[in-house]
């Protein structure tokens, strides 16, 4: 016989009514970061439209280092995403809970060199290579080197929100290393106003202390005191190789990879709005073709098997290196500290037109590929101070002789030694940035066929002799270095590092500017200097509800209306009953679907346009999906409801502890639904200024409290339903902010007098039916108690089916009938005849009709 009652999880994902307590104190070391499974001491940053997760050293090891960590430690210094090959917390997805990402992995390594020869001999736990000098090694961590014993120094903090409007979330972790370097790690997350993309990036400070006592074989003695750090180099890589999924197949359970796509990527370095280099990494979804012919520019195409225009990009950025220790208080940024320069004097990264020489960056031949040499990364690392640092892109031509446009002299392989031209020296040139790689497609200028690419990249590459693109293949790895520093014993530096996203190269260029400037401004403080920053404003306390009579009750807070400027709420909504096409909205409204002010209004003036160049609309038109998609966690968000501050007294009757009540009527039983409520500020006399200047007069909370999530990891993400990890309470499900099935609230107990089923008369299919499937067929009973016996019986009187309802969550009175019989057989068209019976007498006699 088939079995019947587990029809009933089919409407279960509904949020609770239990309100969120949003208080978080400030963590301190020794607090352990407990909520990525398999991973204690990861972190997760999910504010905003960029989410992330990191995994030090002292927490690893990673999927690729599991043989090596027992006897020779992590070497990896942090693993951001793919911690377990299997993509289970966040891998700079963008925008926020979309279910793709392009990296199989990203990563940091950090790496000294020393002109001791012995200072690393042969046969250490921190030589990965077979061969090799003993010059070189990985700053790295086992369990059993000098100082992990100490939870000061080996720590980890749970993400918490260190302001009262809860939009800045931060990550810490210490750990020692094998080199006697402390470090101590904090990232920052923000979820603030989607204007001039303030939320598309993260921020990560790391901080490097030298305690002058290096235990070089990890055994936990200490070999040597006052150590210097001679040349110590940072290396930030990323490998793409096809669009990860994390809801394969509708199943919404596992994480699985699919849909590669041509895998491109350089360094950019045309002029920003400043009139400097923009000097940052992207990778990017090329054509599928080198030169494409008419139809045939499929660049955006991330999903490609299903032609998904979605042309997102990621990237990282080097922000600054700064001397000195992390502040105190970790809403303050390290930005006010004095400059690190590295050993040969110079800025770490450049500054004004010069941005971006010092960095060293490249991609393929294996030159930054996750492997055991040290000495080849840390070549890479500073490639740039070399005359051959990885420029012709093979590890056989490395030439470790100072550059000769930049220094004067030199020992060959020694950095330390290299004298600088500060007269007349110019840019280093060692790295790939200064050659004429080009391999197309990509977004603009012209490949080395003279074939054009859509518009984008401006005067960037081999046009002005500065940066690259290049496609990838696997192991390709593109990457980028700064350093070498010098430490000296005591001493104390710190790097900010910038991980990006956004809809098409416009959109990632303006999320480096944004998290250049939130840097280097301390955004999240209160301004100093006259300006109105568009701090982000209080997000709202929400929950969502279903109700007796097929709608969908939504409640919200008052916190906001406590900040100056305060305007009034709108009320957004997502829904899986719709579709939509990638072309015509998707990712095109990311950025800036907030400023819609008028429900219904057209969004077309919002949207950002479709790459001039891409032409292959015939492709997905013949696709089996035909470019389009249903919104789901991350949106599309259609606007429902504006309420200006002068008329939220008329949405009061929200139960403790909310304030206000909306009611949405527009709703269909048995469809997913997200929700958020957000607030909105208006500063006309004195507007809102950001990055470069610009300003706006409106400023608007993000979609993190989406059916009343809040804010912070939940041991999986918020679509993936049918995850081991997903939460099974009320509480739990809201916390996360997960899918909203809209069905009846659970009626009183006994009373059966409301129960109904929908549709009826079933025709053919229903609107709530996988159509996928050709034998998904349902019917919805609902309005039920929290008891229930459902009996359904043909017009002579035979028992079809029983089904036994069971339900303790006050937003769930409904449950599905499959329409086959209690022997396995489907239903054939007729009438038929239900009751509904409790425990407690209650009964109800009603019928419905299926037209096949």
């Amino acid at each position: 016989m088939k079995p019947i009652l587990h029809k009933a999880t089919v409407a279960a994902a509904i949020l609770f009514l239990t309100a969120m307590v949003w208080s978080q104190s400030y963590a301190q070391p020794g607090t352990p970061a407990n909520s990525v499974i398999g991973f204690p001491g990861a972190g997760v940053i999910q504010a905003g439209d960029l989410w992330e997760s990191l995994l030090p050293a002292g927490f690893g090891p990673f999927y690729g280092e599991a043989g090596d960590a027992p006897t020779r430690g992590n070497r990896q210094f942090i693993r951001f995403g793919n911690f377990d090959r299997a993509w289970t917390t966040p891998n700079s997805h963008w925008p926020g809970a979309f279910p793709w990402t392009m990296y199989w992995s990203h990563y940091m390594y950090v790496t000294e060199y020393n002109p001791d020869t012995l200072w690393n001999p042969y046969g250490n736990p921190s030589r990965w290579e077979s061969g090799g000098a003993g010059n070189y090694a990985y700053l790295a961590f086992k369990s059993t080197v000098a100082g992990a014993n100490n939870p000061a120094r080996l720590y980890s903090v749970e993400p918490y929100f260190v302001d009262a409007a809860k939009n800045h979330v931060v990550y810490e972790a210490g750990f020692p290393t094998n080199l006697g370097v402390d470090v101590k790690i904090r990232a920052h997350g923000f979820s603030g106003p989607n204007w001039n993309n303030l939320n598309d990036f993260v921020i990560v400070e790391i901080e490097f202390t030298n305690t002058g006592e290096i235990d070089i074989d990890m055994n936990g003695m200490t070999e040597a005191t006052n150590h210097v750090i001679r040349a110590l180099a940072l290396t930030m890589s990323g490998e793409i190789f096809q669009s990860i999924s994390s809801q394969p197949g509708g199943g919404r359970n596992v994480n699985s990879i699919s849909n590669r796509f041509t895998r491109m990527g350089g360094w950019i370095h045309n002029p920003a709005p400043d009139g400097f280099p923009w000097a940052f990494n992207a990778y990017y979804a090329g054509s599928s073709l080198q030169t494409p012919g008419a139809g045939q520019n499929d660049l955006g195409f991330n999903a490609p098997t299903i032609k998904s225009y979605t042309d997102t990009w990621n990237g990282w950025v080097w922000i600054d290196a700064k001397s000195g220790t992390l502040p105190a208080d970790p809403n303050n940024s390290s930005a006010s500290l004095p400059t690190k320069n590295n050993i040969f004097g110079v800025h770490p990264i450049g500054t004004g037109a010069q941005r971006g020489d010092y960095v060293s960056t490249g991609s393929g031949g294996g030159l930054a590929a996750t492997g055991g040499d040290p000495r080849r990364m840390h070549t890479v690392a500073i490639g740039a101070f070399y005359q051959n640092g990885g420029s012709s892109r093979s590890i056989a031509d490395l030439d470790r002789s100072p550059n000769d446009a930049f220094f004067l002299s030199g020992t060959q392989g020694d950095p330390t030694t290299f004298v600088r031209d500060s007269v007349g020296g110019s840019a280093p040139d060692g790295d790939q940035k200064g050659q004429t790689f080009e391999q197309g497609p990509f977004e603009d200028g012209t490949a080395t066929t003279g074939t054009p690419y859509p518009t984008g990249w401006g005067t960037w590459s081999k046009t002005n002799g500065k940066g690259y693109n290049f496609g990838h293949d696997f192991n390709g790895d593109m990457y980028s270095g700064i350093g070498p520093f010098q430490l000296n014993d005591g001493e104390s530096m710190v790097v900010v590092l910038g991980l990006v996203g956004g809809y098409r190269l416009e959109g990632i260029q303006k999320a480096v500017r944004a998290a250049r400037w939130a840097y280097q401004t301390n955004w999240m403080q209160s301004p100093t200097n006259g300006r109105t920053s568009p701090i982000p404003p209080y997000r709202p306390l929400m929950k969502v509800s279903n109700t007796l009579t097929k709608t969908v009750e939504i409640e919200w807070d008052n916190g906001a209306e406590s900040r100056p400027g305060f305007a009034g709420y709108k009320i957004w909504k997502s829904s899986n009953f719709l579709k939509k096409k990638w072309l015509e909205e998707g990712h095109r409204l990311a950025d800036r679907y907030q400023e819609q002010m008028v429900v219904g209004a057209s969004k077309d003036s919002l949207k950002k346009p479709v790459n001039p160049k891409f032409d292959a609309f015939s492709a997905v038109a013949a696709a089996a999906q035909k470019g389009e998609y249903q919104p789901d966690t991350w949106g599309t968000w259609e606007l429902v409801q504006v309420i200006p501050a002068a008329q939220v007294g008329n949405y009061t009757g929200g139960t403790t502890p909310y304030t206000y009540k909306y009611t949405d009527a527009d709703v269909v039983l048995g469809f997913s639904y997200w929700y958020y409520v957000s607030a909105y500020y208006e500063n006309t006399a004195t507007p809102y200024e950001g990055p470069d200047g610009e300003t706006t007069t409106r400023i608007e909370t993000h979609y993190t409290n989406r059916n009343g999530a809040n804010g912070l990891w939940q041991k999986t993400y918020p679509f993936a339903t049918n995850n081991a990890n997903y939460p099974t309470t009320a509480a739990g499900k809201q916390a996360i902010g997960g899918v909203h099935i809209v069905s009846s609230a659970l009626a009183a107990a006994g009373d059966v007098a409301n129960v109904g089923v929908r549709p009826n008369p079933y025709k053919r299919a229903a609107l709530h039916d996988n159509f996928s499937n050709v034998f998904d067929h349902k019917l919805l009973f609902y309005n039920l108690p929290p008891e229930a016996t459902i009996t359904i019986l043909d017009v002579s009187g035979q028992i079809i089916d029983q089904i036994k309802f069971s339900s303790s969550d006050p937003n769930n009175g409904s449950v599905f009938w499959d329409m086959f019989s209690k022997d396995g057989m489907e239903v054939a068209s007729g009438v038929y005849i239900y009751t509904v019976e409790s425990p407690s007498g209650g009964m109800k006699v009603g019928h419905f009709a299926i037209l096949r």
